[in-house]
C-alpha cells in the first residue's frame, strides 16, 4: 500500500513535538515534486492546495487535516533519542501478539510508533502523490505541535482555508465517525523554596524507582483505571515521611502532559537505623501495587536501591505540602457523559512532577466535553494546590467540539461507508483533544468530521496500528473524496 510506504518514510524522519523541520521539509518536497506550491505560515503549518481531477473542478473544496508531530515516549531501558533517531517499525503477524491475536500490527521497538498522527499525514501525502485519484479541489493542512497544546491549530489565520468540508484524519477506531471531542486546559502548580543543604546527620539515601506501568493516552485510556506512577510514588512517600522521617531530595515522574505517567523516580534519605525497615516496606508496597492493579497493570515494579547522599533536600515543610497536595489532587475520571454512553465527559491526568534546586512543578491536563465542567475541575485542582502553598497557572486552553445540528458532511460520510462496506458506521464523540474544535471556532461555517484507522495504546511504547484497518481507512477516505 502506498499509504504504508509513505508512513515508513515518515518514521525515518525524527518528528517529536517541537522538532518538525525534517518532516516539514519532506512534505514540502513531496508537494513540489508533484508540481504544487505549498504554503507555510508563521508557526510552521503547511497548506498544500491540490487541484481537482478533470471534471470535478466545481465540486466543493475539501480540507484534509492531520498534525505532523508525535508523542515521544520510550521504555526506561531504551537509548532512543527522538530528536535524531528514526522509529524502528516492525510488522507483527496475526497470532503473534497476545493482546490482539486476530490482527496484523505495526509496532515500534520500545518507543511510541507515531501512527498518531503519522498515518493521517501519510494518507494526505499519498493523495498528493497520486493524480489518478478522483476528487474535487483539496486543501491538505499539516499542523504543528498538536500534542503539546494544539499550537498549530490555535495559530491558524482567518481566510487561509477556503474549504466547505473538513476531514480530520486523527481518530483511532476504524469504523467510527467522530463528531465531538473534549476541550482541555493545562495546569502548572509551582512550589518555590530555598533548598535545605543540611542533610540530617546519620541519614542514608535510597533511590526509589516505580516502573512497568502501561501508561497510555490521557484521554483515550483514562477510563481503564491504569496506575498513575506519580500518585503511587507519592502515596508511598507520605507513608515513608510519617513512619521513617524520610526527606525528599528529588522526585521526577511522567514525561509528557498527555500521557498517563508510567514511571517515577525519587531520591530520599532516612535515618540509618530505619533503612532495613524501609526496604521491607518498599517490598510490601511492590506487592500491594501489584495486587491493586492486577489485570490492569500486571508488570508494575517498585524497588529501592542505596545511593549516594544528596547535596540538598527539599525543605521539610515544603515536601509535606507537595506530598499532601498531590495525594489530595483529583486524578482520573470525574464524570461520564450523560449524552454519549460509555464516553468520559470530564477527567484529569496528573501528568508531570519534577524537582530542581529551587522549585517543584506539578503539571495536570484537564479535559471535558462540557466547558463548565472543565472550569469546575480546574478550579478544584487549583484550590488543592493553592492550599498547599503553590502558585497555580493555567495555559493552552482550547474548546471542545460539537457537530452542528444540520451536517450534510455527516450524512454523506455515513452513506459512503454504508455503500463501501455494507455496514453502518458508528457515530461517536471522543474524550481527547482534536483540532476540530479550534479550527471550527476559527472557521464556523466549516462542516467537520473525524475518522482514522485502529490505533492501540497511543502515547505509549505499546502503541500499534492494525494493518487491515489502514487499508479500510484508505478505501473509505478515497471513496468519500470521490463522492463529495
Amino acid at each position: 500500500m502506498e499509504i504504508l510506504r509513505q508512513f515508513d518514510a515518515i518514521c525515518n524522519l525524527p518528528h517529536p513535538s517541537g522538532h518538525l523541520d525534517s518532516i516539514r521539509q519532506h512534505i514540502l518536497s513531496v508537494a513540489v515534486a508533484h508540481g504544487l506550491k505549498p504554503e507555510v505560515d508563521e508557526v510552521g503549518n503547511v497548506l498544500v492546495r491540490v487541484p481537482a481531477t478533470a471534471g470535478r473542478e466545481d465540486s466543493p473544496i475539501v480540507v484534509l487535516e492531520a498534525h505532523m508531530d508525535m508523542v515521544p515516549q520510550c521504555n526506561a531501558d531504551s537509548l532512543h533519542v527522538f530528536e535524531q533517531d528514526p522509529i524502528t517499525v516492525r510488522r507483527v503477524a496475526k497470532g503473534e501478539d497476545a493482546e490482539y491475536p486476530d490482527a496484523e500490527l505495526l509496532k515500534a521497538d520500545g518507543t511510541t510508533l507515531g501512527a498518531d498522527n503519522g498515518i493521517g499525514v501519510a494518507a494526505m501525502l499519498s493523495i498528493i502523490a497520486d493524480p489518478a485519484l478522483a476528487h474535487g479541489p483539496l486543501e491538505c493542512l499539516f499542523t504543528v505541535d498538536e500534542e503539546t497544546g494544539m499550537t498549530g491549530a490555535s495559530a491558524l489565520k482567518s481566510g487561509w482555508l477556503k474549504g466547505r468540508y473538513m476531514l480530520n484524519l486523527d481518530s483511532e477506531t476504524e469504523g467510527e465517525l467522530m463528531v465531538g471531542c473534549a476541550g482541555a486546559v493545562d495546569m502548572d502548580a509551582c512550589f518555590k523554596y530555598r533548598p535545605d543543604e543540611d542533610v540530617p546527620t546519620g541519614d542514608v539515601a535510597f533511590c526509589l524507582s516505580l516502573r512497568g506501568l502501561k501508561g497510555g493516552h490521557s484521554g483515550m485510556d483514562i477510563h481503564y483505571g491504569r496506575g498513575n506512577a506519580i500518585k503511587l510514588m507519592v502515596r508511598f512517600l507520605k507513608h515513608a515521611i510519617v513512619n521513617f522521617e524520610a526527606r525528599i531530595a528529588t522526585i521526577s515522574g511522567g514525561s509528557v502532559r498527555n500521557a498517563i505517567p508510567r514511571e517515577c523516580v525519587a531520591v530520599i534519605t532516612v535515618p540509618a537505623d530505619a533503612a532495613d525497615e524501609l526496604a521491607e516496606e518498599v517490598a510490601y508496597y511492590n506487592e500491594l501495587f501489584s495486587y491493586e492493579l492486577r489485570g490492569i497493570d500486571d508488570d508494575v515494579i517498585f524497588e529501592a536501591e542505596p545511593t549516594a547522599l544528596p547535596d540538598r533536600l527539599v525543605p521539610e515543610e515544603v515536601q509535606d505540602d507537595v506530598v499532601n497536595s498531590i495525594e489530595a489532587a483529583f486524578d482520573g475520571v470525574l464524570r461520564m457523559s450523560p449524552d454519549v454512553p460509555g464516553v468520559v465527559e470530564t477527567s484529569s491526568n496528573l501528568a508531570l512532577l519534577v524537582t530542581d534546586a529551587e522549585e517543584t512543578h506539578v503539571v495536570a491536563l484537564i479535559r471535558s466535553m462540557n466547558e463548565e465542567s472543565k472550569r469546575y475541575l480546574a478550579s478544584m485542582l487549583q484550590s488543592t494546590f493553592i492550599l498547599g502553598g503553590a502558585k497555580v497557572e493555567f495555559s493552552s486552553s482550547y474548546p471542545g467540539w460539537e457537530l452542528p445540528r444540520t451536517s450534510p458532511l455527516l450524512a454523506k460520510s455515513l452513506e459512503v461507508y454504508r455503500s463501501t462496506f455494507g455496514t453502518e458506521m458508528k457515530v461517536n464523540s471522543v474524550h481527547c483533544g482534536l483540532e476540530c474544535g479550534i479550527i471550527g471556532a476559527a472557521y464556523p461555517d466549516l462542516d467537520i468530521v473525524s475518522f482514522g484507522p485502529t490505533i492501540h495504546h497511543p502515547h505509549s511504547p505499546n502503541e500499534s496500528v492494525e494493518v487491515e484497518s489502514v487499508a479500510r481507512f484508505w478505501k473509505y477516505l478515497t471513496s468519500l473524496l470521490s463522492a463529495l
